[in-house]
């Protein structure tokens, strides 16, 4: 997954992972390596990566957050989309990436 600032993570999921799991994973290795997170995690302000992009009251992604959700074709190229907006139960390919951009707020 990457994040805002270029960030990159790479985590490994179960074969039948979705969105949530897989951002559960970056924030299991973020509480697990503070030093690595882009924002200031900690109690009062930001908790969870998962806080930032997913509603678990709707169980959406936010609208504001932009997604490039690809896995790799018969070639390797990652140009096979995930519809990860209307379905975010969808089970993600095997080496997918996920690029994430949350709303700035400019």
């Amino acid at each position: 997954m990457d994040l805002q600032k270029g960030k990159t993570f790479i985590v490994q999921v179960k074969d039948d992972a979705t969105f949530v799991e897989a951002l559960a994973n970056v924030d299991k290795y973020i509480f697990e390596n503070p030093h690595e997170s882009i924002f200031p995690i900690f109690e009062g302000y930001i908790h969870y990566y998962l806080q930032l992009f997913w509603n678990p009251k709707e169980n959406i992604i936010y609208d504001d957050i932009g997604l490039m959700p690809y896995g790799p074709d018969e070639e390797g190229n990652l140009r096979k989309f995930m519809p990860l907006r209307d379905n975010i139960n969808f089970i993600l390919y095997p080496d997918s990436v996920i690029d994430l951009q949350p709303d700035s707020g400019c």
